[in-house]
């Protein structure tokens, strides 16, 4: 069916990132990380042609035990 993607095709995409982590006080540190992620261009529903681009930002605290 057109339009519904494929299972039988394999696609690729880039991501390139970095980040940080800093001990705060004891067994606690921060982190931020930083995602640029490129999924390319393809079909979707109906037809039309697509392309993905995200930036993903993430934070964290954790605790070594």
């Amino acid at each position: 069916m057109t339009g519904f993607g494929d299972a039988h095709s394999t696609k690729a995409g880039w991501t390139v990132g970095g980040g940080v982590e800093a001990a705060l006080a004891g067994p606690w540190t921060a982190k931020v990380e930083y995602l640029y992620v490129d999924l390319g261009r393809g079909g979707s529903i109906a037809g039309s042609d697509a392309s993905f681009k995200t930036n993903i930002v993430r934070a964290g605290l954790n605790y070594r035990f």
